[in-house]
C-alpha cells in the first residue's frame, strides 16, 4: 500500500463535476470492439487468481479473492505490470511479448528479454511468492468502521481512498485532471472490496475523446464478498475518469481506492 501524505480536497475545487449521475442506459461505449487475449494466469495463495490480458490499447492486470483472505498485493501494487509478472514468476518462465512492449523501463525490458518471450501461456503458472511474502497494506479493513473517503495527490499519482462507503454516493467519481500539475495519464488502478452479500459492485473507466466527451472503456465487476485489484497500462496518455456504483438496493457499501498514475 502506498504510504504517502494525503491531501483533502473539497468538491468545489475540482475543474470537472463529480456529481454527474451514473446512468447505465446512458453509457456510451467506444466504437472499437475489445478482443481481450489472456497472456497468463497465475495461481496465488489463499485462492487468489491473477491474470494478465492484452487489449488493442494496452494490458490489464487483475487479482481476485475473498476480502477476508485477500488483503491486497502489498509492495507489488506499486510495480508496473511487467514488474509484477517478473516478481511473481521464476526466472525460467517466458514473458508474454505484450508486457514487454508496454513497459517504459529499459532495465525491466532487458531483464524480461533475458528470459525470452512468447505470445501467451496456455497453462496456469504457479506463483513463486505467497501472500505471506508480501508486506500487508496499512489498512485492509475496507468494510468496517466509520464511512468516509479522502484524496491524495503526491509523487506522480492522484487517488481516492474509501472506507465502508456508499457505492454511487457523492465522491465516487474521480478525474485524472484533478491532479495538481497533471491531467492525462497512462495507467489506472482499482483496489476494491465489495461489502455486499448479494449485490455486484461496478467500477467503470472512461477516457476523453477528441470531441471532449468521456467515453466508457471498461466495466470491472466485483462480485459479492469479493476483493479485486485491477489495473490497466495504456499505450497513450489521455484524460481519464473512474466511477463506482452499486446494483439494486440502496445501502450497498465498498472500500479500497481508485488511482491514476504514469502522468
Amino acid at each position: 500500500m502506498i504510504m504517502i501524505a494525503t491531501l483533502l480536497l473539497c468538491f468545489s475545487c475540482s475543474k470537472e463535476d463529480e456529481s454527474i449521475p451514473e446512468n447505465n442506459a446512458e453509457i456510451e461505449t467506444e466504437d472499437i470492439a475489445l478482443q481481450p487475449k489472456t497472456l497468463a494466469t497465475i495461481e496465488f495463495s489463499n485462492d487468489v487468481e491473477i491474470t494478465f490480458k492484452s487489449e488493442e490499447d494496452g494490458v490489464i492486470f487483475e487479482a481476485t479473492g475473498h476480502p477476508d483472505t485477500f488483503k491486497g498485493l502489498g509492495d507489488l501494487e506499486n510495480l508496473s505490470i511487467l514488474g509484477k509478472f517478473l516478481a511473481l514468476t521464476n526466472d525460467n518462465v517466458l514473458v508474454p511479448e505484450d508486457l514487454v512492449l508496454l513497459e517504459d523501463n529499459q532495465k525491466l525490458k532487458s531483464e524480461a528479454l533475458k528470459r525470452g518471450t512468447n505470445q501467451k501461456h496456455i497453462t496456469k503458472i504457479n506463483a513463486k511468492l505467497s501472500l505471506s511474502d508480501l508486506k500487508a497494506p496499512a489498512n485492509p479493513a475496507h468494510c468496517s468502521g466509520s464511512p468516509g473517503y479522502y484524496s491524495t495527490d503526491a509523487f506522480g499519482q492522484y487517488y481516492r481512498t474509501y472506507k465502508n462507503y456508499l457505492a454511487g454516493g457523492n465522491g465516487t467519481t474521480i478525474y485524472s485532471s484533478w491532479k495538481s500539475g497533471g491531467n492525462k495519464c497512462k495507467e489506472v488502478k482499482l483496489w476494491l472490496s465489495n461489502c455486499s452479500n448479494n449485490k455486484t459492485l461496478k467500477a467503470r473507466t472512461y477516457y476523453k475523446n477528441a470531441f471532449n466527451n468521456y467515453k466508457h472503456r471498461h466495466t470491472v465487476n466485483i462480485a459479492p464478498n469479493t476483493a479485486r485489484f485491477w489495473s490497466k497500462g495504456y499505450l497513450s496518455k489521455r484524460y481519464r475518469k473512474t466511477t463506482v456504483s452499486a446494483t439494486g438496493q440502496a445501502g450497498h457499501r465498498f472500500g479500497g481506492y481508485l488511482l491514476f498514475t504514469n502522468y
